[in-house]
């Protein structure tokens, strides 16, 4: 146990000496100093956007019970793409938590929207259907995910051998 100890403890020193001294031999970046009167006129604003790469729609209620769930990870196609664009947008960024009334009537719907980002963050919104003032762009999201067509299947050739699976 103790050569195995000595061994990784060379392994990680020599990794570690051989990355120090490339980056010693680096040349220090150079920097030029703004003339005080642009900084004061031109104020620079960085806007940083996220970029999602997974949408969970969670629809409970309705008045049926149970719950239905409608996940996206990646995208395959155009539709997918703008689901993930439109949870990436300013606009969704700037969801409140919560869009519900004060007193929900029975019957309605009630999504659950959560957004997985590159930077591992998550975006959650509640949406109760037939809220007024929800955000345009949480009714799309939650529209895009519910509405997604069934994938076209019928180019897979399909030959299941006779008898199958009751051999």
């Amino acid at each position: 146990m103790s050569k195995y100890l000595i061994s990784a403890a060379a392994v990680v020193l020599g990794l570690a000496g051989t990355a120090g001294a490339a980056l010693a031999t680096e040349p220090a970046p150079t920097t030029t100093a703004a003339p005080a009167a642009t900084r004061a006129t031109a104020p620079q604003t960085a806007v940083t956007t996220k970029q999602a790469v997974a949408v969970v729609v969670v629809r409970t209620g309705g008045g049926h019970g149970g719950q239905s769930v409608f996940t996206l990870v990646g995208a395959a196609n155009r539709e997918e793409a703008e689901v993930l664009h439109l949870a990436s947008t300013p606009e969704f960024q700037a969801l409140r938590p919560r869009y519900a009334p004060a007193h929900p009537a029975s019957g309605r719907y009630t999504y659950r929207i959560e957004a997985g980002y590159r930077d591992k963050t998550k975006k959650r919104v509640l949406v109760v259907e037939g809220t007024p003032g929800t955000p345009k762009v949480a009714l799309d999201v939650i529209r895009m995910m519910v509405d997604v067509p069934a994938p076209d299947l019928s180019h897979l050739p399909v030959q299941f051998p006779p008898g199958f699976p009751f051999n």
